[in-house]
Order: C-alpha cells, then sequence, then structure tokens
C-alpha cells in the first residue's frame, strides 16, 4: 500500500502563526509529522509527500523525518488541490499499463484517531469493487462543509449540494484508484481546481463509491480548530 500527502496549499488562514501550515502543532506534533506517523501505523509502505516549493522550513522538516518506510518529495508549486494530487499519481500507482489497485492520498490537516485511521486504511485495502473510499465524519465544525450521503450498504449516493441534508461530511483521507486519477486529468483539463469537484463528477459519472466512518475528526483550518484538535487529542489519551 502506498500512500500519497497533499501539503502544497498556502494554509492563508492560519498565516498568523508565522510557519507554514504542514509545521503547525497539533498535540506537540506538527501536522506533517502526525500525518506520516498516522500512515505508517496503518502499514503504508511508501508515502509519496508534495510540497510547495516556496517554503524551504517544510522542506527541510519532511527530510528530517525519521520513518520507517520510504519517503519520496515532490518540491512543487501547484495551482489547486486537484494538481497537486494529479502530480502523485506516478509515484502511487506506478506504470500506467499496470497501475496499483488502490493507494491513499490525505490532506495534511485531518486529525483522525489512530485507530479510526488504520480502519481506514484497511477499508481502502480491501475494497476491491470499489474506485473511490472517503473517509467522513458526523462531527461538522467547519465553514465549508463537504457532505456526502451514504445508504445502509456504506456507498455513497451523492456528494455536495446534492447531500446538503446529509449529517455527513468528508475528511481529508481518500483511496482511489487510476480510474479517478483518469478522471482527475480530465476534470484538470477542463478547468477544475478543487478535490470537490472531483468527488462529485466520480458519483455523478457511476464510479463505485464507498465510504467509512471514522468517528470524530478534526479539520485544522482555523485557530480555534487547534485548541478543538488538542482537546480531541487529550480526550483520546
Amino acid at each position: 500500500m502506498r500512500a500519497g500527502i497533499i501539503a502544497a496549499g498556502d494554509g492563508s488562514r492560519l498565516a498568523h502563526l508565522g510557519v507554514p501550515k504542514p509545521l503547525v502543532r497539533v498535540g506537540g506534533r506538527t501536522l506533517l509529522q502526525r500525518t506520516t506517523e498516522l500512515l505508517v501505523s496503518a502499514g503504508v509502505q511508501e508515502i509519496a509527500l508534495i510540497v510547495n516549493g516556496s517554503s524551504n522550513e517544510v522542506i527541510a522538516h519532511a527530510r528530517s523525518l525519521k520513518l520507517p518506510v520510504n519517503l519520496q518529495l515532490v518540491v512543487k508549486k501547484t495551482p489547486s488541490s486537484m494538481h497537486s494530487l494529479y502530480e502523485l499519481r506516478a509515484l502511487l500507482l506506478g506504470p500506467s499499463d499496470a497501475p496499483a489497485s488502490h493507494c491513499v492520498v490525505c490532506t495534511i490537516d485531518s486529525i483522525i484517531a489512530p485507530s479510526a485511521f488504520v480502519g481506514f486504511v484497511d477499508a481502502v485495502r480491501t475494497a476491491h469493487d470499489a474506485d473511490l473510499i472517503l473517509a467522513h465524519t458526523d462531527f461538522v465544525d467547519d465553514e465549508r462543509p463537504l457532505r456526502v450521503s451514504v445508504d445502509r450498504h456504506g456507498r455513497v449516493t451523492a456528494v455536495g449540494d446534492a447531500a446538503a441534508q446529509s449529517p455527513l461530511v468528508t475528511i481529508g483521507a481518500y483511496g482511489l484508484n487510476a480510474r479517478v486519477f483518469d478522471l482527475a486529468r480530465d476534470v484538470i483539463a477542463e478547468g477544475g481546481m478543487r478535490l470537490r469537484t472531483l468527488l462529485g463528477r466520480a458519483v455523478t459519472e457511476g464510479f463505485v463509491a464507498r465510504s467509512y466512518s471514522v468517528g470524530k475528526a478534526i479539520d485544522v483550518d482555523r485557530p480555534t480548530d487547534i485548541r478543538a484538535a488538542d482537546d480531541f487529542l487529550r480526550e483520546r489519551v
């Protein structure tokens, strides 16, 4: 199992803290360190990380991480999260004529309980009939949540506006196969810039999408989220 981490954004809502978003500390660890440790604990064997080329601090921090798995660093400023995702395709899936079945992709800012994250990666590892696997939570504390509707079999039936009445929202962890990356290429060619656009298109175009509950989870986008995440981690301990 290979995993990718998207950490190439600007993190403008936390810019006043004086450090790039991947270096923001939650529970005594940087967001980047915490995400890599979660992936290692879930049995991921290779990690591909994309970071913004304008941040030497993040690059140095990534290279200083002592991980028991191979970490491949991609240094590139991309125009959007969608572009960052597609930049990792070759590292995550391998040759286009014989791609790996699935990979895991995480954003840098999702605080998920370790046991729940391990369960999610196991779900990706065994989801042979699915193109896309989403992690979801029913804890909603976000300015722009991406809602998702899930049927009783765990299959995603709607994303975004079509799921506006759902109590569930996505959190930044995804399982993807080559078909989803091919769709990302097409969406980029059409001018799409956001991951939520890709997820919505996958569902409306009939891709098999499943969702996995990770319980309470927090997206760290604002200063109040840092405090909430610290409290959440203390509760877990």
